[in-house]
């Protein structure tokens, strides 16, 4: 028969082995709920001989504890980030090597395709100033000529489209009330564009105008108008861009 010989020491040592469990499990449940120990949680504590300080650092350990386990993982998570690795450097090994190959030739490619457009642009700019010194060396009497006809064409045809271009204007005007500070600004207008439209009356030395009687019927004038105007005014632009490259083509007789 064997007798069990008690142990004080022994006792003590799994008392104190189950504090330190106790303690863990509670700091645990702290940090991860984020808060403060409870009163209980702290005369816990303060029986383990721990102040404040102390506790202050037992958190802090735990959080540190926390962090790292959720790094590390379990064994499985480890072998598994390990085997992962492991296959992820042989694929880097064979595959890196071709897609260097790859960049070098399209890094190549861009070389070439960035020169040829250098090079072109250099062209297109080079015949651009030797066109401009070509028609510097035109003989005198062809460029008086080439004002007159140009200062010809301007003083015509670009009057005719400033003066077009200044009537849509007075007409979008004489339809656009909102464009004035008050009645009177506008009827002042308007009286001024369209007699017709605008009735005008002395009153005690005053001069009181509103719109005629006449007025509808002018106003569809006006309309008519505009929609003629706003019809040929593109035209007449382009025939002046054309009238002025036609006048100013002798220019080019050397650059052909």
């Amino acid at each position: 028969m064997t007798t069990q010989t008690y142990s004080f020491a022994a006792e003590i040592a799994e008392s104190h082995e189950a504090d330190i469990l106790e303690a863990d499990e509670l700091l645990r449940e702290i940090c991860q709920t984020g808060r403060r120990p409870t009163f209980a949680e702290a005369t816990f504590f303060q029986r383990l001989g721990w102040d404040t300080n102390r506790v202050t650092s037992e958190v802090r350990r735990m959080n540190s504890v926390l962090r790292f386990r959720a790094i590390a993982g379990t064994m499985d998570d480890r072998a598994a980030a390990t085997a992962e690795a492991a296959t992820a450097s042989k694929v880097a090994e064979t595959e890196l090597p071709k897609l260097q190959l790859k960049r070098e030739k399209l890094e190549a490619e861009g070389r070439r395709i960035a020169t040829e457009r250098d090079r072109s642009v250099k062209r297109v700019f080079e015949q651009t100033e030797a066109v401009v010194a070509l028609r510097a060396l035109v003989p005198q009497h062809i460029h008086d000529q080439v004002n007159a006809a140009v200062n010809l064409i301007k003083s015509t045809l670009g009057k005719e489209i400033s003066d077009a271009a200044g009537r849509i204007n007075e007409l979008e005007c004489c339809l656009s009330p909102s464009r004035y500070p008050n009645e009177n600004a506008y009827l002042e207008m308007l009286h001024r564009s369209f007699r017709a439209a605008v009735s005008v009356a002395d009153v005690n030395r005053i001069l009181r105008r509103k719109l005629s009687p006449e007025w509808p019927q002018i106003r569809l004038e006006i309309e008519a108008e505009l929609v003629e105007l706003n019809g040929i005014l593109p035209d007449m632009k382009q025939n002046l861009v054309e009238a002025l490259a036609a006048a100013k083509a002798p220019l080019s007789y050397y650059a052909v």
